[in-house]
């Protein structure tokens, strides 16, 4: 449970920055996003996701019926994440093109929402 509580508080945290720094700073989102056709940094994030990812899997892999199969869930989500950047990355490119345009802000309330009720559950589970 105490490494259960400390990955929901890590992703949390992490949830809750990254969308405030976007919202800040709306501009960055779409330098991200062109920052992605460049097939040197797609591959760099790709390997990374996929160590977060095994790392993740390897080390909390709680298929429980309670809060803590979330943390489950985004650890797979990031392995699947970093095998589809690397193994298709032309795939990604296109998806990635898509939603270039779209408006990212409710997205990112819903980032940030989640990633409070996340930390919350971390802190007082």
């Amino acid at each position: 449970m105490n490494l259960s509580k400390y990955l929901a508080e890590v992703w949390g945290m992490t949830f809750v920055a990254v969308s405030l720094a976007l919202m800040m700073k709306p501009k960055r989102l779409g330098k991200l996003i062109a920052e992605m056709e460049n097939e040197a940094t797609m591959f760099f994030w790709g390997v990374v996701s996929l160590v977060i990812g095994i790392a993740m899997v390897l080390a909390h892999n709680v298929w429980a019926w309670d809060w803590r199969v979330v943390v489950t869930i985004l650890g797979w989500l990031t392995l699947a994440k970093g095998l589809d950047v690397l193994l298709l990355p032309d795939k990604m490119k296109k998806r990635w093109a898509k939603t270039g345009n779209q408006k990212w802000s409710m997205l990112l309330v819903t980032l940030l929402l989640f990633g409070l009720v996340l930390a919350c559950l971390g802190f007082t589970a």
